[in-house]
């Protein structure tokens, strides 16, 4: 069981990365780049296209009757929405993989209560079988699951 639970990060939080053709590190980009901030933009897609062959890679080991991402699910996240504000409204989260059935696939779920990413975790938490009453704290703290991502 030590390759049930793995973390993998792109980059750590608060890291100032040097990605290619950027001007200067990802963190500092992400508080100094005037305007829509295109360069942080572009560093963002990159980011998720990484992510995406990650995925593709998954989809493309053969286990069982399906997947290894079918049997699996994979959370990308960041830790703002806006770097420059440290900003979580509406934080994006990518759920990939279909948990062995125990999430839906192909949805695309944006929160209008403004709904915690602690909730996103129990979530994961409850459908791999863990009998957890509740997680995080404070303002952080969920004991509910999201119920539009399950089936």
């Amino acid at each position: 069981d030590q390759t049930r639970v793995f973390s993998h990060f792109l980059s750590d939080p608060v890291d100032n990365v040097l990605f290619p053709n950027a001007s200067t590190g990802h963190h500092e980009l992400t508080h100094d780049e005037p305007g829509e901030q295109p360069e942080v933009n572009e560093l963002t897609k990159f980011c998720v296209r990484q992510f995406g062959v990650l995925l593709e890679e998954l989809d493309a080991i053969e286990e069982g009757d399906g997947t290894l991402l079918d049997h699996c699910v994979i959370l990308g996240a960041t830790e703002v929405s806006r770097g420059q504000t440290h900003s979580i409204d509406d934080m994006p989260i990518l759920l990939a993989g279909g948990g062995d059935g125990a999430f839906k696939t192909g949805i695309h779920h944006r929160s209008v209560s403004f709904e915690s990413t602690t909730k996103i975790l129990i979530s994961i938490q409850r459908a791999v079988g863990m009998n957890v009453a509740g997680f995080g704290a404070e303002d952080a703290y969920a004991d509910s699951e999201v119920t539009e991502i399950l089936p």
